[in-house]
């Protein structure tokens, strides 16, 4: 298949031909993309279209000829397409459109490309295909293997401007389809040629202006993100201080009301007044006991911050069950690692207090085959929505709360494994830190 030998009323060998670019278009759509659905049922879909695409291909090149079917195949194949994996993506719908008309886009370039190759060697159909698969599937490896993980991380990251950047590919496919079909074909007038890699350089330099935008964009929301986890750091901190302040003062108090309760216990015993004496020591212990500081883990940091914030849980009548050993001093910065325990264990508070009936936090930790593993469990009757990695989505309406990013952040830093799932009738954190890689 050539520039002049296109076999344009082979109404099968372009059937094959569109059923073989759409379904590698496809595989570069997916390349870059997380689904929602499970990979049966993806699949499934993909089926019932590529069936269509066969379809509407057959009956529109054999009652209205080749070359109409190029000017109205944008929205018999490339719409339909991105709607169906709009469908199935976790992404917003302006990302969605940004990365499947991108896919589009370039699948045309591709298409094109594969073409002027097999006419400069001179090849036939065989030969056509075998370059287009090649090519295709050249870039859907480079997309998997070098794009994906950044793209998704980026798209994470990045939640606005999206809008406006999809206009770009959309347009591009456009112009690109309107230069290459009107008011001929391309392969009828191949000057026309010129006018495409002119089109595709023009692309190229768009796209870079883009990622340097995009890239720009998620350099300011990693400080702004940054700077909400230390706003959030400073927060703890001053809050704990208030804490170990009001109970410093308690103790105070304590300690000078003691001599009276000295004076006033000698008095009794003197006078024999020993069932007096039982109660001024039963109104002592009780005080004592409010103001003692529980003692959860020989750090002095991380048991401050245990001790805040599991005492705001009992004080709410939430049930608090701990196991907890501190991580070793050697391996682990306290401070760091007590701002990741504090979000989490803020986030867990947070979702019992909107819960009714029994309302339980759990904490339990210790150190296995070389490995600092920690549990945190809370009472949840609500179900959280997990984006494509497996990360509880924020109900706020942003991706992932301070919280879990700041989590995250620690989880990067120590190269630790973050785990979050949901099963009866409780949402699990699980850190998993290797001590000899920190």
């Amino acid at each position: 298949m050539t520039l002049g030998n296109f076999y344009e009323n082979n109404v099968i060998v372009n059937i094959i031909r569109v059923i073989l670019i759409t379904s590698l278009t496809l595989g570069m759509m997916s390349s870059l993309t997380s689904f929602r659905y499970h990979t049966r049922k993806v699949l499934s879909l993909f089926g019932i279209y590529l069936v269509w695409i066969g379809v509407s291909t057959g009956l529109i090149i054999h009652f209205a000829g080749f070359f109409m079917f190029t000017r109205c195949m944008f929205f018999t194949i490339s719409v339909p397409a991105i709607a169906l994996a709009y469908a199935m993506d976790c992404n917003s719908p302006a990302l969605s459109v940004f990365n499947y008309a991108t896919q589009v886009m370039f699948s045309y370039i591709l298409a094109m490309a594969a073409l002027l190759i097999n006419t400069a060697v001179h090849g036939r159909i065989v030969s056509y295909f075998l370059i287009l698969i090649a090519a295709y599937a050249l870039v859907i490896f480079l997309e998997y293997r070098y794009l994906r993980r950044p793209f998704l991380e980026l798209t994470k990251a990045v939640q606005i401007g999206w809008g406006s950047l999809s206009l770009i590919p959309v347009f591009f496919s456009a112009l690109l389809l309107f230069v290459a079909n009107y008011p001929t074909y391309y392969t009828k007038e191949p000057a026309r040629i010129l006018y495409l890699m002119g089109i595709l350089l023009l692309i190229l330099v768009v796209y870079i202006f883009v990622y340097q935008s995009i890239l720009r964009q998620y350099q300011f929301q990693m400080i702004s993100h940054q700077r909400d986890i230390l706003t959030l750091q400073i927060s703890t901190m001053e809050t704990q201080v208030r804490n170990m302040h009001a109970t410093e003062e308690k103790l105070r108090i304590l300690r000078h009301d003691i001599r009276h309760f000295s004076n006033i216990m000698n008095t009794c015993l003197q006078d024999g007044s020993v069932e007096e004496a039982r109660q001024l020591l039963s109104e002592l212990e009780t005080t004592v006991g409010k103001i003692k500081v529980k003692t959860y883990c020989k750090d002095s940091i991380i048991n401050a911050v245990l001790a805040f914030y599991l005492e705001l849980a009992e004080n709410e009548g939430i049930q608090v069950r701990t196991a907890f050993l501190a991580p070793p001093a050697d391996k682990f910065r306290s401070p760091s690692f007590s701002v990741a325990l504090a979000n989490a264990l803020e986030n867990a508070l947070n979702a019992c207090k909107n819960e009714s009936g029994t309302r339980i936090i759990k904490l339990k930790s210790r150190i296995f085959g070389g490995q600092y593993l920690m549990e945190l469990s809370n009472t949840c009757s609500k179900t959280i929505v997990f984006d494509k990695d497996g990360l509880p989505i924020s109900p706020k309406g942003e991706n992932h709360g301070i919280g879990t990013r700041s989590i995250l952040s620690f989880a990067r830093q120590t190269n630790a494994m973050v785990n979050f799932l949901q099963e009866n009738g409780f949402f699990t954190l699980q850190i998993i830190l290797p001590l000899s890689l920190t």
